[in-house]
């Protein structure tokens, strides 16, 4: 997550934009994995719903 933000100096710049408090090399390291996970599970809730909508779509 963080490396597709451009590493800690991506988030560091999206993080004053917002003008909110950086966080440490190793902070943002130990956040990454849980948040991940949370995005994980919504991507795969996200892709089951519109396979079963794409099914549906193609039976009627």
């Amino acid at each position: 997550m963080v490396d597709s933000l451009g590493g800690p100096s991506g988030v560091y710049n999206i993080l004053s934009t917002f003008n909110l408090k950086t966080k440490s090399d190793t902070n943002l390291k130990i956040m990454e994995q849980p948040a991940g996970e949370v995005i994980e599970q919504v991507a795969t809730e996200s892709a089951r719903i519109e396979a079963s909508d794409a099914i549906l779509n193609e039976i009627t």
